[in-house]
């Protein structure tokens, strides 16, 4: 069996330079890191950060089989480069062991998250969704408006605009407004 070609394309030297030590010497695979992006038609495993291969995948379809190795852990970012087509996330402090197992399972086409990538994907799964009144109240509350001026702009009595936020506060399991606000941040529930 051949040795899976690994490419580090990393921006940060250092990284690269760490992600090499963990990788090389290992029989199964045959890493370099070049100077520029895989031809589009290669099979490989490409180890890079979220932004260049975010960026990558939505220029054009390659043939590559890409990993994450990032300090990005939000739940929507680790949801939205799956959905883009990632096969490994790696937070980067995870252990050189998640590093191996990323590129291994990427090179066999599966799936492999970190543990820390992990965790914010396991709890979204039984969360419950936003409904489409629930989101405008978010919106409005994520500007700093107090309910009255929430009732106002909504055209909904203030006691409707209470019911939304103590739902908001359930489904996001938070205790206050300002809680509220920054869960929904930190899914992905709002642009910045």
């Amino acid at each position: 069996m051949s040795a899976v070609k690994v490419y580090l394309l990393h921006d940060c030297p250092i990284v690269r330079a760490g992600l090499s030590a963990i990788l090389s010497g290992q029989p199964d695979l045959d890493v370099s890191a070049p100077a520029q992006w895989p031809a589009a038609d290669e099979e490989c495993v490409v180890v890079g950060d979220y932004a260049a291969l975010m960026q990558a995948l939505r220029q054009k379809a390659y043939a590559m089989r890409p990993v994450v190795f990032t300090p990005l852990r939000k739940e929507c970012q680790v949801l939205r480069a799956m959905e883009h087509g990632v096969l490994g996330y790696l937070v980067q402090e995870c252990a050189p062991a998640d590093v191996l197992a990323g590129v291994r399972a990427a090179a066999q086409g599966t799936r492999y998250l970190c543990a820390a990538a992990r965790m914010g994907v396991v709890n979204s799964l039984g969360r419950q969704p936003l409904t489409p009144r629930e989101e405008e109240v978010l919106q409005i509350l994520a500007r700093g408006c107090p309910d009255k001026t929430i009732a106002r702009e909504l055209g909904i009595g203030l006691g409707t605009v209470k019911t939304h936020m103590k739902q908001l506060m359930h489904k996001l399991d938070a205790a206050c407004r300002t809680q509220v606000v920054l869960a929904a941040f930190e899914r992905g529930m709002l642009a910045i």
